[in-house]
């Protein structure tokens, strides 16, 4: 029988979680805005912030551990670690919602460009009025899968280990963790039933009402009917507060002669790069970097080239398996949800309650299902791989499918185009840059789940796959607190992501945004 007081500190750690995933989750949004929608409507920026997107996205949780270490943890014994497991829960959170930014902006037609220029909109109306509206559905429908990746991620987040170094935060990741490896069955199954209550209130009450509102910023002639959100309630009803406030008025006009959008972005942009520069000279002086080089050097020779190239190898069937698996299923299931609008309120938040249980928390019963099954150790891997990575191309495409323009729907319900025909002519085309989007952060979100997919270490519990794998090695390097080899082989894995992405990925995107003729 679960105590009174024990029930009480379940729901204590659950808001001490939520609060850290809600920080980095208002952190990510912010981010995706800048970078996405810089990258969006500017040739070079692009040039440069979707290659390191790409790196960044596929780079492992684990190798940020060192970063959080001396970044912020070093800043104050309590603070310190609060604040790198929110960067952490960050660095799981941001990469879709920056891309699916950048594929709103992109995918912007390019007669409203053209309007917007001949208007003479600047580039605060142009953001207000464009650039924000535009974003705001692929933000809106990614935020499910964030908030899931950052559950996912959630243990590793509140327990940051690197050798023998060790902090363990007070969280619902740790409890749940620390109920199922003490065999609290009970216990784990309030705090797990305390999970599933907060996301399908965050479902009913935040994501969904979003996701609905996000349907009014389609790029359509035909608009349908939009049931209005609580949100837009919510937000007009203080709206018509501030507007009878005396002080409004003249603040607006004292901050309109104070400075412009223009000159914000600069200066933000001007602090942004004098403290990196501040930073790095910090740091020069700090570190013994000839020292550090030569530590460096030595783990790549100790890695050498054959090893790596093998542990990518088997690592990137064990992604691409899963991302196969995950499409059978994703594809035909987002097409029935988009045709029965009634099959969408019961399975979207359905599958976004799924999404958003923590794997690694069920990874005992897990390893307890396929061992009385006898399956290999892979097949493991690749179902957690699959728990964290499936969501991505689910959420990308029914996002897409909302898209479709009413009057191309109209246009296929005239000529009686149904079935394999209407996916051929109208499924497809629409929601194949999404899809291939959607595959592409699947991919780098199925490098990061390697981690935990091939090995993982919960207190004392140990689990891993036999055979070669890039995510072991990091595990491995971590729990040795070997940093140089775990730098040796980040470097080794995101030099293979940037070329995959380069070569395969970012081409395929490319063509696929010529196919369905918006601008490239």
């Amino acid at each position: 029988m679960i105590s009174p007081a024990e029930v009480l500190q379940i729901l204590a750690a659950l808001g001490f979680s939520w609060m850290r995933m809600s920080i980095a989750l208002i952190l990510s949004i912010l981010f995706s805005l800048a970078v996405g929608i810089l990258a969006g409507v500017n040739q070079a920026a692009e040039k440069i912030i979707i290659p390191v997107l790409d790196v960044l996205q596929s780079i492992p949780i684990l190798s940020f551990f060192p970063l959080a270490l001396y970044a912020f943890i070093a800043i104050h014994p309590i603070l310190g670690p609060e604040l790198a497991a929110i960067f952490l829960i960050f660095t799981s959170q941001v990469w879709n919602i920056a891309f699916g930014v950048y594929e709103s902006v992109k995918l912007i037609p390019s007669e409203i460009l053209e309007a917007a220029k001949s208007l003479g909109l600047g580039w605060a109306r142009k953001l207000r009025n464009l650039y924000l509206p535009a974003s705001f559905p692929k933000i809106a429908s990614n935020l499910p899968a964030s908030w899931a990746n950052g559950l996912y991620f959630l243990v590793a987040c509140e327990i940051i280990t690197i050798g023998e170094s060790r902090w363990k935060l007070f969280g619902i990741g740790t409890l749940s963790t620390e109920f199922i490896l003490s065999g609290k069955t009970a216990e784990f199954a309030a705090s797990l039933a305390a999970i599933m209550t907060a996301v399908i209130l965050m479902n009913l009450f935040f994501f969904i009402p979003l996701i609905r509102l996000g349907e009014r910023y389609k790029f359509q002639e035909v608009s349908g009917e939009i049931s209005t959100t609580w949100i837009e309630k919510v937000a007009r009803a203080l709206g018509e507060v501030a507007k009878k406030s005396p002080l409004r008025l003249r603040f607006s006009i004292k901050f309109s002669k104070l400075i412009s959008v223009e000159k914000i972005s600069k200066y933000v942009s001007l602090a942004f790069i004098v403290s990196i520069i501040a930073l790095s000279t910090y740091y020069l002086f700090q570190w013994n970097v000839i020292g550090s080089m030569w530590v460096l050097a030595d783990a790549f020779l100790r890695l050498g080239i054959v090893r790596p190239l093998l542990m990518i190898s088997f690592s990137l069937l064990r992604v691409s398996a899963a991302i196969l698996v995950t499409l059978l299923w994703v594809i035909p299931v987002s097409i029935l949800i988009y045709e029965k609008k009634r099959l969408e309120k019961v399975l979207i938040p359905a599958f976004q309650v799924l999404a958003s249980l923590p794997a690694t928390i069920l990874l005992p019963l897990i390893v307890k299902i396929i061992l009385d099954l006898g399956l290999p150790s892979e097949a493991g891997a690749i179902i957690l791989i699959l728990l964290g990575t499936q969501w991505y191309p689910l959420f990308f495409i029914t996002g897409a499918l909302k898209s479709i323009p009413r009057e191309e729907e109209e246009v296929c319900k005239i000529l009686k185009i149904k079935g394999f025909s209407k996916f051929k002519h109208l499924y497809f085309p629409r929601v194949l840059p999404s899809l291939i989007m959607g595959c592409l952060v699947a991919m780098g979100g199925g490098w990061n789940t390697l981690v935990v997919a091939e090995r993982i270490i919960l207190d004392h519990f140990v689990w891993q796959v036999e055979n070669p794998g890039i995510g072991k090695a990091l595990s491995e390097a971590v729990s040795a607190g070997d940093i140089a080899l775990l730098t040796a082989a980040t470097i080794w894995m995101a030099g293979f992501i940037v070329v995959f992405n380069r070569l395969f990925w970012r081409r395929l995107y490319e063509k696929a945004v010529v196919k369905i003729g918006v601008r490239s």
